[in-house]
């Protein structure tokens, strides 16, 4: 499950956003998250930010998300077992 997280001011730094969302979703879900797919330009922000305050969050950029959007939550574990390809 996954909470999106839009900000779009741009003086307000990537790493101020991501703490908001995860304090929201923390919040709503009563668990941290362990993923935030975001955009590539925020994954980099973030990676150039300096020491993570989010230790164990994995930061992943993909192309799909636009800028200034988070989300964050866990991966759904598959609900069956993956066939083995023979």
């Amino acid at each position: 499950m996954f909470l999106g997280w839009y900000d779009p001011d741009k003086k307000r730094p990537a790493r101020l956003k991501l703490l908001e969302a995860v304090e929201r979703y923390t919040e709503k879900f009563g668990l941290a998250p362990e993923t935030c797919l975001t955009s590539p330009s925020e994954a980099e922000e973030l990676a150039n930010a300096g020491p993570p305050a989010l230790a164990g969050l994995d930061i992943r950029g993909v192309s799909y998300i636009p800028r200034y959007t988070f989300y964050i939550g866990a991966d759904d574990p598959p609900s069956e077992p993956l066939a083995l390809a023979a």
